[in-house]
């Protein structure tokens, strides 16, 4: 993982007290919140959170449709409520992979631009959710780095720190866009 306050990158590396420049994470927290909203009707989030509640990840009918890169038993949605699962794993992109990313992040754009409620959750809420909402902000016209920056604003500076969907992302051109 990389290192959430100066995310690998040379100029900064150096300088880092987080990581004592080795631009590299040793632990990453939970997030206080199951799900935060990135830009207005998309969300990313996860089954883990810092709360006490059990009941503090589990979704119902707010959602119009909720990706899930990771499902628990009794976590939602609610019946009635699209659920697209594709399970992911917070390693490599391999090219199966990137096709069946970009496949799930074209479905979340395309509910996006219809006004839908999206939700895109993982285990933590902070890589795989953050791949494939950060490639659905690329199919809307963003640059990779205003997506990237966009779901760690809203996530917090511990989203995407696995380094090969930062590639990955960075790799994403105008040509991905759609909208």
């Amino acid at each position: 993982m990389l290192c959430h306050a100066c995310y690998a990158e040379p100029a900064l590396v150096p300088d880092c007290v987080h990581c004592h420049g080795s631009g590299r994470a040793t632990s990453m927290p939970l997030c206080d919140d199951a799900w935060n909203e990135v830009v207005p009707g998309l969300f990313q989030g996860g089954h883990d959170v810092r709360s006490q509640s059990a009941s503090a990840c589990v979704v119902g009918a707010e959602f119009d449709l909720v990706v899930s890169l990771a499902t628990r038993p009794g976590y939602g949605p609610a019946a009635g409520v699209e659920h697209v699962v594709l399970r992911l794993a917070d390693a490599a992109i391999d090219p199966v992979t990137a096709v069946r990313v970009d496949e799930v992040a074209g479905r979340v754009a395309v509910a996006l631009a219809d006004g839908q409620r999206v939700l895109v959750r993982c285990s933590g809420g902070l890589n795989r959710s953050g791949l494939v909402v950060a490639s659905a902000l690329v199919k809307h016209g963003r640059t990779p780095d205003e997506a990237i920056a966009a779901v760690r604003r809203a996530r917090g500076p511990w989203a995407l720190t696995n380094p090969g969907f930062v590639v990955h992302l960075r790799g994403l051109g105008s040509e991905d866009a759609h909208a």
